[in-house]
């Protein structure tokens, strides 16, 4: 499918590749008669297809993913186009692969996006770091670093102070 797109006055084209299951989806629905082949192209006036304005696009989308129960009512375009947009920097896409899909001229858009998936994958891999790293310990290796406090409470506790602890404590 091809996009004209508004910010840029129509000069810039998008090409954008539709989902294997969306494709189904749409011919399922065409082959049980309940949309036409030319849903999203546009009105045909005087045998010339023209073509929707953003608003049309965006109410036509919703009633239709309203009608096959895979939108809710309050739900827009854009907050598909969105979510689609985090599933593609989830999926790795480059900068330039979701300029191309996405319809942006500047990599800012999708800069955003991929710095949020990464800042997730980040804290993810760190926590699995430090689980990794908890497990690989024992309490004994806590317990006798060189320079620490190894002793223990009247309950048998062990009380551990770093050096850098005692440090601060004593000044």
């Amino acid at each position: 499918m091809q996009i004209a797109t508004e910010k840029s006055q129509g000069n810039t084209t998008v090409t954008v590749p539709v989902h294997p299951e969306f494709a189904e989806s749409l011919r399922s629905a065409r082959a049980a008669n309940i949309i036409g082949a030319e849903v999203f192209t546009g009105k045909l006036v005087r045998g010339r297809v023209l073509p929707m304005n953003k608003k049309a696009w965006a109410a036509k989308f919703k009633k239709y993913a309203v009608l096959a129960d895979v939108n809710e009512p309050k739900k827009s375009c854009h907050g598909v186009r969105k979510a689609r947009a985090e599933v593609a920097a989830y999926a790795d896409c480059t900068e330039s692969q979701m300029m191309a899909m996405f319809g942006w001229t500047d990599p800012k858009m999708p800069a955003h996006y991929i710095a949020q998936a990464n800042r997730e994958r980040l804290g993810i891999s760190g926590m699995e770091k430090i689980v990794t790293f908890d497990q690989g310990q024992s309490l004994d290796d806590r317990l006798d670093l060189p320079g620490g406090n190894g002793t223990r409470t009247p309950r048998g506790n062990g009380v551990v102070t770093f050096p850098g602890n005692i440090w601060k404590k004593t000044q």
